[in-house]
C-alpha cells in the first residue's frame, strides 16, 4: 500500500494518483525503454514489472511477442522431425521464419487471455492490459534464445537439429545438448517470469500463479502441435 503525502488515504501499491485527492502518489511511466527493460528484467524482475505495470503504453511487446512467435514455430518443428522433409536448410529457415511470423500475434493473444481469465477464476485483481504487459515482456528469454542461440544451432548442427537421419545428438551430442538445453532454460525462465509477474500484477499467491501459466503455457502448445501436425510441414 502507499500512503499519500497529501491526504494520508492508503492506496495500491500500482495506484499513481490517491484515490481519494488525486494527488500523484508515485511518478508516471508514459513508456518503457527497450534495453533498459531487458537488463531490467534480468535483474530485477519484480522492479520491472511493477514498471510495466505502472506504464501508461505498455509499448514493445508486440515486438517480443513476433520474435517469440518464431522461436515457439522453429521448437515445434524441431519437435516434428521437420527437417526429414527438406534437402537443405534454406526453405526450412523461410517456412520457418515466415509462418512463425503468421503465428505469433494468435498465439501470443490466446496465451494472454488465456492466462487472464483463469486468473480471474481464482480472483485476480489485474487488468487484461496489465496481463498482457506483463505477458509480453515475459516472453525476452525466448526472444533472447531466437536472437542469440538460435543461429549458433543453425550454424553448428544445420538441417540436422530438425532432423532424425541423422540428427543433431547424433552429429554433435555436447554441443546439442547443450544449445537445446539452453533453449529449455529460456523457456522455463519465461514462465517463472510469467508466474512472478502474474501474481504480482493480479494479487494472487505465486504457486497458483506459476500453475496458471505453466499449464495454459503448455496446453497451448500442446495445441499448437496437434494443429502443426495435421498440416504434416
Amino acid at each position: 500500500m502507499i500512503v499519500c503525502p497529501v491526504c494520508k488515504h492508503s492506496n495500491d501499491e500500482f495506484a499513481i494518483t490517491c484515490e481519494s485527492c488525486s494527488s500523484y502518489i508515485q511518478d508516471r511511466v508514459p513508456t518503457l525503454d527497450f534495453f533498459a527493460m531487458i537488463w531490467m528484467i534480468i535483474e530485477s524482475p519484480k522492479h520491472a514489472f511493477k514498471k510495466i505495470i505502472l506504464a501508461e503504453h505498455k509499448n514493445f511487446v508486440l515486438l517480443i511477442a513476433l520474435f517469440s512467435g518464431i522461436g515457439i514455430f522453429f521448437v515445434l518443428m524441431w519437435s516434428k522431425k521437420s527437417g526429414n522433409n527438406y534437402d537443405n536448410l534454406l526453405p526450412l529457415l523461410f517456412h520457418g521464419t515466415v509462418l512463425g511470423v503468421i503465428i505469433s500475434l494468435p498465439f501470443f493473444f490466446a496465451l494472454t487471455t488465456s492466462i487472464y481469465l483463469c486468473a480471474k477464476i481464482v480472483f485476480g485483481k489485474g487488468s487484461w492490459k496489465e496481463t498482457y504487459g506483463i505477458i509480453g515482456w515475459s516472453l525476452v528469454p525466448i526472444m533472447i534464445s531466437v536472437v542469440f542461440v538460435l543461429p549458433i544451432e543453425l550454424a553448428s548442427l544445420g538441417l540436422y537439429i530438425f532432423s532424425t537421419s541423422p540428427s543433431g545428438y547424433e552429429v554433435k551430442p555436447s554441443v546439442y545438448l547443450i544449445l537445446t538445453g539452453m533453449d529449455g532454460i529460456c523457456v522455463a525462465w519465461s514462465i517463472l517470469l510469467g508466474a512472478i509477474g502474474i501474481s504480482m500484477v493480479h494479487r494472487i499467491k505465486f504457486i497458483v500463479s506459476l500453475c496458471i501459466v505453466s499449464t495454459v503455457a503448455v496446453g497451448i502448445f500442446y495445441l499448437s502441435v496437434i494443429i502443426y501436425s495435421s498440416f504434416n510441414i
